[in-house]
């Protein structure tokens, strides 16, 4: 359940953010099953901080992801701000390697990072879905990751927030 109790709204608003607000990743499997992590994410993106920033990933070449695409829209409804970050490919940074680059830059600029996984890549495999969460726990950045079933079942498998600023706030599934 969310819990979005005054004393959490509080405890968000005294803290001080890189540039001012709030940023959070929010990145998932392309293999998630239509609807269900963006439905669990209402209620979470309506209880962010007018201000707050969603950093939503996408390929240079490439459109997004069905998940990123409804995690825009919801955050359009919401009238919330995103931000598409995209690979910038160089000389030295052609293909996968700029796509590391991308989840790197994603990381260091956000306060959270919410990722949705299907269930096997949760527990075995890699995926650019688990590098975000590599590269989160390499910078220390408070994240939390869910597992989304085909039959819609979401559940919360992984979480990393020692300093607890963001348990209140995020899905439990």
């Amino acid at each position: 359940m969310f819990q979005t109790e005054d004393s959490c709204s509080l405890k968000l608003e005294e803290h001080t953010w890189e540039d001012d607000r709030l940023k959070i990743t929010i990145a998932g499997s392309r293999r998630l099953p239509a609807g269900q992590a963006p439905r669990l994410l209402v209620r979470f993106l309506a209880a962010l901080p007018h201000d707050a920033c969603i950093l939503l990933r996408k390929g240079a070449y490439t459109e997004p992801g069905r998940f990123e695409r409804d995690v825009e829209s919801l955050c359009s409804i919401l009238r919330l701000d995103w931000e598409w970050v995209v690979p910038r490919p160089t000389d030295t940074t052609v293909g996968r390697a700029s796509v590391y680059f991308r989840d790197i830059e994603m990381v260091e600029r956000s306060d959270l990072v919410l990722l949705f996984f299907v269930p096997e890549e949760a527990t075995d495999g890699y995926s650019g879905t688990a590098h975000l969460m590599e590269k989160a726990l390499d910078a220390d950045r408070p994240v939390y990751s869910y597992s989304v079933a085909d039959d819609g079942k979401v559940e919360r498998v992984g979480e990393y927030d020692p300093d607890h600023l963001f348990h209140e706030l995020v899905p439990s599934a």
